[in-house]
């Protein structure tokens, strides 16, 4: 943002009324204030006020970068005005760029350390981000600032929800619509805590009567959507469900479309189908080795395994029950190859350049790699390091490349119930959830990512293990005992207490309710009840259900 000393304004008559008639209309009528800051700009009156408005008026309309030119030019004048960066934060939030909109929302507050609302929308972002604890502390310290603020309360609510408790759920919703009766994700909260009580019933006449109110905004509704399909679903009221789904997901791309199809973009559907180009054609010679370690070089853990597959094929599962073994660090979906997939993955040229990569710059690649494990606040000196990622198959290249004696878990599941479970769940969206906003994409990303993985395992010396979600599920001992053997980790009945042991860490996905509730069996062959619906990606999914010996009934 663009910054001066101090703010400098025109000081006419016209202009002076003109904030007044603004500020006046703020009290009461927000739009018509709007309406009075778009004819004071065009009159040439430039005020952060103003600008701050109009751009509010841009955002709305999902303009954004218009939206940030007017706020850096409101910054530009007034560079301590806390609304103004709370409104860059805000505007970060809905491009999907969270960790800047985390900078403006810090730089805020450092401007105001008692600006209720940048504490709440900090946490929102860091809530996005992963980091749980960190926005919860954000909400807390709203609310001990501003009692009267709902907004933070719903948000502890939601925070509530995911580690499955649900009467502090009902806690702190209930105290939020106290305050604020429309409070969408208050009443969301309950109707999450009522479906995991199969109170489904409940929890669909409160989301009905949210999804039709006029003043639920539309990047909330989608969510909305979503849960009530699974209100829906709990009431064997599959096709009414699908519908929920269809307008949740539609909802989702309508309000990120600009973010994730602009012409010449390349989705992540086209980087694995391009991947899969370059080594169907790439020589095995270059990649049928890694890097070995330099001379005297040594990495700080025992062991080192990435847990991969794809979304909602039971790794959640999985690294909550390594996770409770003393001797396994699990890193739970925290990024560690954003930088180093960056450089090497990019282009033809980059591969090649991976393919040959040398034994320093491999060493030096490592040291990154471990020292981001550090800044994640884990320490992982003699420990087995458990990497869970599940779209870190496409990343296979780097992993075996860079790390000699890596072991990879591969998490398999019934492709028709991942695919239905990939439309159905309501996931934070980046570039690669964006896939999921339609039943065909989901399917035909799937189908990639599969294929990829088949072309990785021909093309690279992969230390690979395949676990199956259904037969963990059905005997549990024996494969995890399976799983701790590949690990070279002795096996413990402390791994039965997984769930317990869940209770007490920070869980990232939409599975940590689930896997903070024990082992379940109706995860498996939930798509029978969609069967119709799935009837057009059928001819996608068949081909990897027969090769992963499913059966086709």
């Amino acid at each position: 943002m663009t910054q001066t000393t101090s703010p400098v304004f025109r000081s006419t008559a016209q202009d002076q009324q003109d904030l007044a008639d603004i500020e006046l209309a703020l009290r009461t009528d927000v739009p018509h204030a709007i309406e009075l800051a778009r004819a004071a700009l065009a009159r040439g009156f430039e005020h952060p006020k103003v600008l701050n408005l109009v751009a509010f008026q841009l955002e709305e309309e999902g303009r954004y970068p218009e939206a940030l030119r007017l706020l850096d030019r409101a910054a530009g004048l007034d560079p301590a005005d806390v609304l103004i960066w709370n409104s860059v934060g805000l505007v970060l939030m809905k491009q999907d760029k969270r960790r800047a909109a985390v900078a403006a929302f810090e730089h805020a507050l450092a401007l105001n350390p008692y600006f209720a609302q940048a504490y709440q929308n900090l946490g929102r972002a860091l809530e996005e981000l992963g980091d749980y604890e960190g926005a919860r502390e954000q909400f807390e310290q709203a609310v001990r600032l501003f009692p009267e603020y709902a907004d933070p309360l719903a948000g502890l609510a939601s925070l509530a929800g995911r580690d499955g408790d649900w009467p502090a759920v009902r806690d702190y919703a209930s105290r939020a619509l106290a305050l604020q009766p429309f409070q969408p994700a208050a009443i969301c909260a309950i109707a999450n805590a009522d479906v995991n009580a199969k109170n489904f019933e409940a929890a669909m006449l409160s989301l009905r009567e949210l999804a039709a109110h006029p003043g639920l905004d539309r990047f909330d509704k989608p969510s909305v959507h979503c849960l009530l399909g699974d209100a829906l679903d709990g009431l064997g009221r599959a096709d009414e469900a699908f519908a929920e789904y269809l307008a949740g997901k539609a909802g989702f791309r309508e309000v990120h479309r600009q973010q994730y199809e602009q012409p010449g973009l390349e989705t992540q559907l086209d980087a694995a189908r391009r991947l899969a180009a370059y080594f169907e054609k790439a020589p095995s010679g270059p990649w049928s080795a890694p890097a070995p370690l330099a001379e005297g070089e040594a990495g700080p853990a025992r062991g080192h395994a990435f847990l991969v597959g794809f979304p909602r094929s039971g790794t959640t599962l999985l690294e909550n029950v390594l996770a409770s073994h003393t001797d396994v660090l699990a890193i739970d979906e925290r990024v560690t190859l954003r930088d180093i997939e960056t450089v090497y993955l990019s282009n033809t040229g980059m591969l090649d350049h991976l393919g040959v990569l040398s034994v320093a710059e491999a060493a030096q690649r490592r040291s990154e790699y471990w020292a981001g494990v550090r800044d994640l606040k884990m320490t992982p000196d003699g420990k087995v390091v458990v990497d869970k990622m599940p779209l870190y198959t496409t990343k296979l290249p780097i992993i075996s490349k860079l790390f000699p004696s890596v072991k990879i878990l591969f998490a398999q599941r019934d492709p028709r119930d991942v695919v239905l479970s990939c439309f159905r769940r309501p996931f934070q969206i980046n570039a690669g959830m964006y896939q999921f906003v339609t039943l065909d994409g989901a399917a035909r990303y799937y189908d990639a990512v599969m294929s990829l993985a088949e072309i990785y395992r021909e093309k690279l010396p992969l230390d690979m293990y395949v676990i199956r979600y259904e037969n963990l599920v059905e005997d549990f001992e024996g494969e995890t005992r399976a799983v701790c053997d590949f690990l070279d980790i002795d096996w413990r009945e402390s791994l039965h207490n997984f769930a317990e042991n869940a209770r007490e860490r920070q869980i990232r996905t939409p599975s940590a309710a689930q896997v903070r509730g024990g082992l379940y069996s109706s995860g498996a062959g939930q798509w029978r009840r969609y069967e119709k619906h799935l009837e057009s990606i059928m001819p996608i999914l068949e081909p990897w259900v027969g090769r992963f010996g499913y059966g086709s009934d």
